[in-house]
């Protein structure tokens, strides 16, 4: 098959292509810049040159495929209009795709939420459509719901369209979403947190296995269905936050309700940790002969690229960190992108209006002129030290509101993997990021 595929560069994009290479498939993938096509080539895909707000562009790509894979987003509105702006540019690229693909029976296969049905007395099947938009659901989980509608919706117009809804952890060994996250919060704060008794459920799939269940869905998934790409039905985050602090010798410690919160141990994540995602994969296994066949997250924790041996921060990564920094403070942008590597990620609070994942040196580049859009951001000071397996860099900040020009100051504390001289990526760890929000929104 002839397969466009969006997000090719992205954690899970960036397995997906692959997968279909290796079953005999043409894939062409979509990218807006210079190093994202050479991503997609160096992954065996074709590039056609674009961006999601080219609906004219993503109509004729798909015309002339004989399937699309849909795992991307347009990042580009979070500055200005946030989640709801992103949720709202879903659904005219989901009709592109329909306009394009009505009555022809071709497959268009997109990226959901697990958490997308909302909470539930039972296990979530496969049979349990998205909650409506507008109901209890708000951020990323508002964006998915858009699509999996939208997506499911096409059925009814001859499209073979389904929706794969995600675990809550995607871990690989090019992992830098929550997890790390985690992970870098246990060390921060000396032991391992989890929320009350830790007894919610929390569910994981390794990305090589949501690879093989995106191709699957693509060459034989019915119309108008859901996949559900989780491993098992669920782990308790006592027991994950157990793992991570064993691997860390560090304790796991219960954070009681009244201290999840900023600035309590868990922060901006405090809504997120508690939730509870019961889930069952059974009716994707047996209609698509689905099966998991990667380490599960317990396991992979024990594989140790998570926690890598022997590559605590020395006095190089801090001089590399400095170097990057003082660039950054004298304007020379282009300089600092020099140090930063291909593959690197930063990684975003997905309360933060900047949200997300930003690959590579033109993702950091994107990543501030999006924030000097949303706010000027002046450096008091800053302090870079060696943590472990990280550099961190403690920022005091100031925002000012391009609207008003109020002032905000913030403590921010970013994580670097440095090696060789090299940027391999940060998470950031804002102070208050509703304050940033609120900022950026009202001026």
């Amino acid at each position: 098959m002839r397969v466009f595929v969006t997000g090719g560069t992205g954690h899970s994009g960036s397995y997906i292509i692959p997968e279909l290479v290796a079953a005999g498939h043409e894939v062409t993938g979509l990218a807006r810049s210079d190093t994202a096509a050479a991503a997609l080539s160096a992954l065996g895909a074709k590039v056609r040159r674009g961006g999601l707000e080219d609906l004219d562009r993503l109509k004729e790509a798909a015309a002339d495929s004989d399937g699309v894979i849909h795992v991307a987003h347009r990042q580009d509105l979070l500055a200005s209009g946030g989640m709801d702006a992103v949720a709202a540019a879903e659904l005219p690229i989901m009709l592109a795709y329909g306009e394009a693909l009505a009555e022809t029976g071709k497959p268009l296969v997109a990226a959901g939420s697990i958490g997308s049905p909302g909470k539930l007395d039972r296990p979530a099947t496969e049979e349990d459509p998205a909650l409506s938009v507008g109901d209890e659901h708000k951020g990323i989980l508002r964006v998915r719901n858009v699509v999996e509608a939208a997506v499911i919706g096409l059925a009814e117009q001859g499209v073979r369209s389904s929706v794969v809804r995600i675990a809550n952890i995607m871990h690989s060994t090019t992992d830098a979403g929550f997890l790390p996250m985690l992970i870098a919060l246990a060390k921060e704060k000396g032991f391992a947190g989890y929320p009350g008794d830790g007894a919610n459920l929390w569910n994981a799939v390794h990305v090589r296995d949501v690879a093989s269940l995106f191709r699957l869905a693509l060459e034989k998934g019915p119309a108008g269905t859901y996949w559900h790409a989780v491993e098992d039905g669920g782990i308790p985050f006592r027991e994950l936050a157990e793992a991570i602090g064993s691997r860390l010798g560090l304790p796991a410690v219960s954070i009681p309700s009244d201290e999840l919160m900023v600035p309590g141990y868990f922060g901006f994540l405090a809504n997120i940790v508690t939730r509870d995602y019961p889930v069952s994969n059974l009716i994707t296994r047996r209609t698509l002969g689905w099966e998991p066949a990667q380490p599960g997250l317990l396991a992979d924790l024990d594989n140790g690229h998570y926690f890598p041996a022997g590559t605590s921060a020395g006095t190089n990564d801090v001089a590399t960190l400095e170097k990057f920094v003082t660039r950054l403070q004298a304007g020379d942008l282009s300089g600092a992108l020099e140090m930063v590597d291909e593959e690197a990620v930063w990684q975003e609070a997905e309360t933060l209006p900047w949200s997300g994942q930003w690959r590579g040196p033109d993702g950091f580049a994107r990543l501030e002129a999006t924030i000097n859009t949303s706010a000027e951001m002046i450096v008091r000071d800053y302090a870079v030290v060696e943590a472990g397996e990280v550099v961190e860099l403690r920022l005091n900040l100031v925002f000012v509101s391009r609207k008003s020009g109020r002032r905000l100051p913030m403590e921010v504390v970013e994580h670097y993997t440095v090696r060789e001289g090299r940027i391999h990526g940060a998470n950031a760890f804002y102070k208050d990021t509703q304050a940033v929000n609120d900022l950026v929104k009202h001026g």
